[in-house]
């Protein structure tokens, strides 16, 4: 390109053919309307222009061979409406860039200027000072892959120092390959703007380190780092530790109005992400249901989450997870008290390193511990429950869905209830296709777990009655076993039977829940369940009968618990109308069990005939008790039985103090005297007083 000035565009500009100088009419158009001021029909955007290489479109500069970069520049430079100036190629001529340029750089209208071209920084950076320094009305400054290092971006940095009028509203620099040193010196050079309201800085993961993090944390423009409103307001609560500490964090591939959930999509930083997490001291519970595709964004959102301190709750779901990346989290932090993986596939390697982690961590404070649906085999569930001695606030553990556990797992499990003092409230073992055998093993090491409350055993299908017969050594042990999940199992008359019997005599077990329409339990089964409730045959029977059993069926939902797991509460509602296979007998017994006086409303329900003959031994002493006896029960009858009026009870309080007094009237009579004398009495030394 031979050499021009000023003056030549001057001379020329006015009759240069400008057909002669761009590649297309259409980007001769493009160089009139700069020429005469009239960009009005450009991108339908007033006052914007885009300079494009390879792309189709009739509002853009296309750039192609003969579009001469010298008038370009000097007619966007001269021009006086171009407020956007979108520049995504540059000519790979250096002469031409120089052209280009020295003419752009006397522009004074531009108010957003976007350079998106990977390109060395020392091609343009000094070009751009003169641009900058000098346009009074420049609002936005946007660079993407410059390669900037040290010295651009130092002279970078003195271009916007000496820029009198501090009005940059936003700078986003992306890709410019910005070490911390200098991105340091940018930092400072922007002290002195106030009106800066948008700082967007993005660098390769790889390029980031903690201080990287340190000195954007408090000036990026969280809307440049994520994919929504929502998700910057949420990264904003955790950076300025506004975050309800009663509020979980949900992070997953979709949204959800059930609480505060971060929508991962495209646009949304994974680093960044991390980083907030980590640095939080009021986030209690993290749940994370998806990870970028990307390993470099896994990888730095891990290691950024391995230093929050304030995590209680951990549960992961659905991620292909390297435990080892999780490690350093599991190890130092001292306030997590419950882990749950749900179908995160831990191999042998995995599980060896889940065990590592549980095995050095610090603060064996974990209560509840899930390895759900993880594909575990014997030998991983092994090495992981061997990891778990010492954790004796341990109180539920599942590993419920791996059905490669079998016995060899139930050995395992049982060996470390027995041997670790752990102490278990809820054990969850559904779908892990137990056996009888396999059953037996568990309940023999459980027979000694002291604190358990529910044990899970639905969907394992190979269960038969010999296996819920080794049940009643659990109900008959010191366990103290409230609820017992058995549901989708075809359980059987037998079943039932072996059920029934297990729990005579068992006073702790209130929630037997199964599925009753396809549970196979006929009538025989029912009838068993019935006799268990309420034996009508004596009134020792009756008293003698099962009064803690309130609850048979799937009628029932939970409450969470975020650290001992969820909390069964059934409905309450036992009408039948829920369970017609139920006979209404068996649910009407299950009614009164939830009464405080269960055994005396059964009695007086099923025995409205009390022979108090057995009682005339005591003679009159027994008379007040019999008379409390019916009071009390009159006061607190059962609420749910529709036929136990007040009348009712007043008359067969009455008929047994008659069958009493009529057996031994003599005994009546004297005490009646004995009464009479010593109320005359009294009257008589009132009287001489």
């Amino acid at each position: 390109m031979e050499s021009r000035d000023n003056n030549y565009y001057d001379v020329r500009a006015q009759d240069v053919k400008l057909e002669d100088i761009t590649s297309s009419a259409h980007n001769a158009k493009i160089l009139r309307m700069l020429r005469d001021d009239d960009l009005a029909s450009i991108e339908g955007k007033e006052g914007a222009l885009y300079i494009i290489m390879d792309y189709d479109s009739e509002d853009f500069f296309i750039v192609k061979e003969g579009d001469d970069w010298g008038w370009l520049g000097y007619f966007i430079g001269r021009n006086k409406q171009i407020r956007d100036l979108h520049l995504y190629c540059l000519p790979k001529d250096r002469d031409q860039v120089d052209a280009f340029m020295e003419g752009m750089k006397h522009n004074r209208s531009i108010e957003e200027f976007r350079f998106h071209h990977e390109i060395e920084g020392d091609s343009i950076i000094e070009r751009l000072a003169p641009f900058i320094i000098h346009n009074t009305n420049l609002k936005q400054l946007r660079l993407f892959e410059v390669d900037l290092g040290f010295n651009c971006a130092h002279r970078l940095a003195v271009a916007l120092i000496q820029r009198q009028h501090k009005s940059l509203t936003r700078l986003s620099l992306k890709y410019n390959n910005l070490s911390n040193e200098a991105l340091e010196e940018i930092i400072a050079a922007l002290s002195g703007y106030k009106q800066l309201e948008s700082l967007c800085v993005e660098e390769n993961l790889s390029r980031r380190d903690q201080k990287y993090y340190d000195m954007l944390a408090h000036i990026i423009d969280l809307k440049c780092i994520t994919s929504s409103k929502k998700n910057a307001e949420i990264l904003r609560r955790l950076r300025d530790d506004t975050w309800d500490e009663n509020e979980d964090l949900f992070i997953a591939d979709y949204d959800s109005d059930c609480g505060e959930y971060f929508c991962s999509e495209e646009g949304d930083d994974w680093g960044w992400l991390g980083y907030f997490i980590g640095k939080n001291e009021q986030i209690r519970g993290l749940n994370l249901h998806c990870l970028p595709e990307e390993e470099d964004e896994v990888d730095a959102f891990m290691e950024s989450l391995c230093r929050n301190q304030s995590i209680e709750r951990l549960d992961i779901r659905r991620c292909d997870i390297d435990i080892s990346s999780l490690s350093p989290f599991i190890i130092n932090s001292r306030n997590l008290r419950a882990l749950e993986l749900w179908n995160v596939d831990i191999s042998l390697e995995n599980a060896s390193n889940l065990a590592m982690a549980l095995s050095r961590r610090q603060h064996k404070n974990l209560t509840r511990f899930v390895l759900s649906r993880n594909n575990l085999s014997s030998e991983a569930l092994a090495e992981i429950t061997a990891a778990l001695t010492g954790y004796s606030s341990l109180e539920s553990f599942s590993v419920s869905g791996n059905v490669l556990i079998g016995r060899d797992g139930c050995v395992s499990l049982g060996a470390i209830i027995r041997v670790a003092a752990l102490h278990l409230e809820q054990v969850f073992h559904d779908d892990d296709d137990l056996d009888d055998e396999g059953l037996q093993t568990l309940v023999a090491a459980l027979t000694n777990a002291t604190t358990l409350q529910l044990l899970a055993l639905s969907r394992n299908l190979s269960i038969t009655a010999a296996g819920l017969r080794a049940l009643s050594h659990l109900f008959s042990s010191a366990c103290p076993l409230e609820t017992l999940f058995l549901e989708d199992m075809n359980i059987g008359d037998e079943g039932a039977e072996a059920l029934v019997d297990g729990l005579r005599g068992n006073t702790t077990l209130k929630h037997l829940v199964l599925t009753p329409d396809s549970a196979g339990i006929t009538s025989t089964g029912w009838t068993a369940f019935s006799r268990l409730l309420c034996d009508t045959s004596s009134i020792n029977n009756t008293y003698r009968s099962n009064h803690t059993l309130e609850h048979i069926g799937d009628d029932y939902h939970y409450v969470s618990d975020p650290f001992g797991g969820p909390k069964l509460f059934r409905s309450g509602n036992y009408s039948g109308g829920y369970f017609p296979c139920i006979p209404p007998a068996v649910v009407q017994y299950l009614k009164i069990n939830k009464e405080n006086y269960a055994a005396k409303i059964k009695i007086g329900r099923c025995h409205p005939d009390i022979p108090v003959e057995v009682f005339f031994g005591y003679k009159l002493k027994f008379l007040p008790l019999l008379v409390s006896w019916f009071v009390g029960f009159g006061t607190r009858k059962c609420s749910n039985c529709q036929n136990s009026t007040t009348r009712e009870f007043q008359r067969r309080e009455l008929s047994a103090v008659y069958k009493f007094i009529r057996g031994m009237p003599m005994l009546a009579v004297d005490g009646q005297m004995r009464l009479k004398v010593a109320v005359e009495g009294k009257g008589n030394l009132m009287n001489e007083n």
